[in-house]
């Protein structure tokens, strides 16, 4: 079925004239300079690595919007993050967009290139808030991070990595 989104879904507006690389370890220099970026993984495997210009905000509109307008392929997700200049040494992630039937071994990976991109830019932690039903406690702390910022709500995260 064709709908309007599907003519913008593979354009990044936030990436035009910004490099990609595909591997995070050929690239470390690259990607230590890019503040803000999106990590694009898909079968289990990371296809590409793109810079931004700004970073990508989610919201519960979006991430609605993210379900049922724009899906993604079946096996894929995207996961945005950002160093903000307010909290040296911190990474955040940002958002995370996965299709319906991605599978565990894809979220994993773009866990683990995240945890990848931290190291590459030699941050202390990396902080995420999780906003679905799909992510749980249980899920978090299998991957090593805890609750965190317990005045903002119960769904603040926190992996230490030094």
């Amino acid at each position: 079925m064709w709908n309007f989104a599907s003519l913008f879904s593979n354009v990044r507006f936030a990436s035009l004239a910004l490099p990609s690389v595909d591997s995070i370890h050929e690239h470390r220099d690259q990607i230590r300079a890019w503040r803000y970026g999106e990590v694009e993984v898909s079968m289990g495997e990371v296809v590409s690595i793109y810079a931004r210009w700004w970073p990508r905000f989610g919201s519960h509109w979006e991430s609605w919007q993210d379900a049922y307008v724009r899906t993604l392929p079946m096996d894929s997700c995207r996961a945005y993050y950002a160093f903000p200049r307010k909290a040296p040494g911190f990474m955040s992630v940002l958002y995370a967009h996965s299709g319906r039937r991605t599978q565990y071994k894809t979220i994993n990976r773009a866990v683990s290139a995240m945890d990848e991109i931290a190291k590459v830019h030699d941050a202390e932690a990396i902080v995420c808030q999780i906003v679905t039903e799909r992510g749980s406690e249980r899920l978090m702390n299998r991957w090593g991070y805890v609750r965190h910022a317990l005045s903002q709500g119960d769904n603040h995260y926190i992996k230490r990595l030094l």
